[in-house]
This record gives structure tokens, sequence and C-alpha cells, in this order.
């Protein structure tokens, strides 16, 4: 059953005031709140409105999470069920998401900078990969990626993020094609970060896998498209895995990435 929006200045868990609602995301609300008991430090709130059995076992990924700590990952805080309800505390990074900024400047990234974006991103994504157990954020994309004062990119919201290979959650243009199917390893965090350099150089959310950059924008490099296209491939391999259509991890992705300036065609 869906949780009713909170007003300003409510407490949950006897501990956190209601500042005001930020937004309303793919599972719940997100609030900016108080935390009383902690030198009233400002924080971040997430509203699981799903219900209790769609969220079976979520504390098990969140104390996963509480363990992370990476000055380009939003840190998580607390997590708690208060009437029935799961809420998630997470510190709050000033800034904008990407979506917002992309709109604001009105048009497509420069593609170098998209590159050492996406460079500095698929670093993130390799540190929760590689860690004992792996970690997949499952959900990247502009609104999920907060740029800071300083320019610096934070990854935020690990609502259906998994430390497994169980795949939750989809967003439209964005998510692996065998997410679908429940799939997730580290191929599909891949699709996304490419998925993501498409809306930065276009200004647009990709229509299906292997979408060119480059009928959108013809200033991207032949490279470059080729790299997104790669990328973003439907399938990971063809001909039984003896032809590698997508980049299986991160490495070889950054790999490709460098590429891109080596060849002084980004």
């Amino acid at each position: 059953m869906q949780s009713l929006l909170l007003d300003n200045f409510q407490i949950i868990n006897n501990r956190y005031r209601v500042i005001r609602l930020l937004s309303r995301g793919g599972e719940g609300y997100i609030y900016l709140v108080q935390d009383s008991l902690n030198n009233n430090q400002i924080c971040v709130a997430k509203q699981m409105y799903l219900g209790q059995n769609d969220l079976y076992g979520i504390e098990k990924d969140y104390q996963v999470f509480a363990g992370l700590f990476h000055p380009n990952i939003v840190q998580l805080l607390d997590f708690f069920w208060d009437n029935g309800v799961f809420f998630v505390i997470m510190n709050y990074v000033a800034g904008e998401t990407m979506k917002d900024f992309l709109r604001k400047q009105g048009q497509p990234l420069d593609e170098v900078k998209t590159l050492n974006w996406a460079l500095k991103l698929a670093h993130v994504l390799r540190f929760l990969h590689n860690r004992p157990n792996p970690i997949f954020h499952a959900d990247i994309a502009p609104e999920n990626i907060v740029i800071t004062p300083n320019q610096e990119l934070v990854i935020i919201d690990f609502g259906i993020a998994r430390s497994g290979f169980e795949a939750v959650g989809l967003r439209e243009g964005y998510s692996a094609p065998e997410q679908m199917d429940g799939i997730l390893d580290p191929s599909c965090d891949v699709y996304s970060l490419g998925a993501t350099m498409y809306k930065c150089l276009t200004l647009k959310d990709p229509i299906g896998p292997s979408a060119d950059p480059r009928l959108e924008n013809p200033k991207v490099s032949p490279r470059t498209a080729e790299l997104i296209k790669k990328t973003t491939a439907k399938s990971k391999t063809a001909l039984f895995g003896f032809v590698k259509l997508r980049y299986a991890n991160m490495d070889e992705f950054i790999e490709a990435v460098h590429e891109c300036f080596i060849s002084g065609k980004a």
C-alpha cells in the first residue's frame, strides 16, 4: 500500500524533521530533512512507498550499501521502518542533477567533456563492481547523477542497486535489455553509462540499443559514436559467445574511452 505524502515539519522515526519535498522518484518520495540527533545535520530521506511484500529483504541490501564510502557516491546514513513505511537516509549532495544541467544548458555537451565525465563515472562503477560482493547500480541515468558546484560527479539513488546478480527495476532507454529477464552483471551498468553519454551528446533519451548519436549531432566524432553504439549493443555477444558485441565490464569500457582520446578524433 502506498504511503501518504509527508507534511513539512513532520517527524519520522522520532528523529528526522521533514523540511520540504524534493521530488518523487520511481520508488517513492524524496525529502530534505533535518537530523535532530546529529547536530541538526541536513540529509535526504527517501520514502519507499512500495508494500512490505515488495520490499522483502531490503534491509539486507542496504546493509551492504551502509558500508560504502567513496567521494563520488552518495553516502547512506540510516535506514528504518516507520509506521510500516521504509525510509532511507542519505547525505545531502549540493548541486543539480545531470538531467537538470543538460536541460538548462540547452545544447549538447562538448564531446571531450562527455568522455571525461564517462571516464569518471566508469571508475566509480568499477569500484562498486570490484568489491568482494559486487554491487551493480542498475539505474545509471542523468536523473541519478548530481553535478556539484565544483563540477564533481556524485552517483545517487541506490534504490534498485543490488549486491548480486538479480536485476530489479527498469528505466526505458537506459536499462540493458537483459535486465528485463532479471539478469544483472557489470555489462548492464556499461549499457546505462553509454545511454547517459548519448543523452549528453544529443539532449535526447536513447530510443533503443546501439543508438547512433551522429544522427542527432553530426559533430560527434565517428570514434566516439562507435564507442556509444558498442556500449549500448542489444546483446553482449553473438555466435554462442565467440563474438563480443558490447563491452563486458568497466575495464574494457575505460580502455575504449582512452583509445578515443589517443586517436585524437574525440
